[in-house]
């Protein structure tokens, strides 16, 4: 027969060993990413961006990884890639001022194009994805128990019923939010000084529009060579694939 106290602390043990690994590997991430800083703050841009990546293809993400990644790939005269990450920055921390703030300098320093946010859609930017996430399942809990009291006890619930309306409220916010989260994550930033958009995929088409780097295309569908895809004028057009960047990451 096992003696329970002994398969305690076998149990404690593991836990123990466990949390050191956590508290190990994320003091190892602390290091890495003080030095990608410190080649940063050395003007070694090219080390920096390698270091910066490194981080990103182990993980965790973080906005301030992919600001940071921004920032360099601008001292490196990449104005696309640099517009890409503060996108990224900002899909994972909406309110990041630093990152909105360089994304519209760098825009503005291009010359890039993007499509214009109507005012329900730049309301429904206000929440990162995982918490909206969170928002709809307790709004969902909360509207399903609001529901279940009316249903058990019939009679007047001013309360519940104001309960009920602002959970699916809520419920409604945050899905929409969702939605929005995945139409604008997919999206493409154009990495190249200047490309042209052209009616066919083919260099001898005609031109649709000049995109200069940093600009934002909608729905890109890749079909090898060629991306077809929403320009920030609202026209579809083919734009060459190794031109693009496509703001989520794969």
């Amino acid at each position: 027969m096992q003696n329970p106290r002994r398969n305690h602390g076998i149990w404690r043990m593991a836990l123990i060993a466990l949390l050191a690994a956590c508290a190990a590997a994320r003091a190892a991430d602390t290091s890495q990413f003080d030095n990608a800083n410190k080649f940063y703050e050395a003007g070694k841009f090219a080390d920096a961006k390698d270091a910066y990546q490194q981080l990103i293809r182990s993980g965790p993400l973080s906005a301030n990884l992919y600001y940071n990644l921004g920032n360099t790939e601008w001292r490196l005269g990449n104005g696309g890639e640099a517009a890409a990450d503060y996108e990224r920055a900002l899909m994972l921390e909406p309110s990041h001022p630093e990152a909105t703030a360089n994304l519209q300098y760098v825009r503005d320093q291009t010359g890039a194009k993007t499509p214009d946010l109507t005012w329900w859609q730049s309301a429904l930017t206000i929440l990162t994805a995982n918490t909206a996430s969170i928002l709809v399942s307790i709004c969902g809990w909360l509207a399903l128990f609001s529901i279940a009291v009316i249903c058990i006890k019939p009679g007047r619930h001013m309360g519940i019923a104001a309960l009920l309306t602002i959970s699916i409220l809520g419920a409604a916010y945050a899905g929409g939010t969702l939605w929005q989260s995945n139409a604008m994550a997919a999206r493409a930033v154009v990495i190249e000084k200047s490309v042209q958009a052209r009616e066919a995929p083919a260099d001898v088409a005609p031109v649709a529009d000049t995109l200069p780097a940093g600009s934002e295309v909608l729905a890109p569908e890749e079909r090898g060579p060629w991306t077809y895809c929403t320009l920030p004028d609202g026209t579809r057009a083919w734009i060459p694939t190794e031109a693009l960047e496509r703001v989520k990451p794969a």
